[in-house]
């Protein structure tokens, strides 16, 4: 599949990403990084771009990490059945 260039806001900052995925599936996915870390650095009141991208970063792998451990627990149900 071809690759695109697209560009996104990201916490006041554009990037130019090149890929392959759908321009609007890239546009919501860098939305929603932008929000989580506006959120974060208002409440962790972090102004480092770094240290909010590394907060960032373990917020959303903290999600996935409960988001994976749910989808095996439903998972192991269904195969029980």
């Amino acid at each position: 599949m071809e690759k695109t260039a697209i560009s996104v806001q990201i916490y006041n900052e554009t990037y130019v990403l090149r890929t392959s995925a759908p321009q609007t599936k890239v546009v919501q996915i860098a939305q929603s990084v932008d929000e989580r870390m506006q959120r974060l650095a208002a409440e962790k009141k972090v102004t480092n771009r770094e240290k909010l991208a590394v907060w960032t970063a373990l917020d959303l792998a903290a999600e996935l990490h409960e988001l994976q451990e749910r989808y095996d627990k439903l998972l192991a149900a269904v195969r029980e059945r």
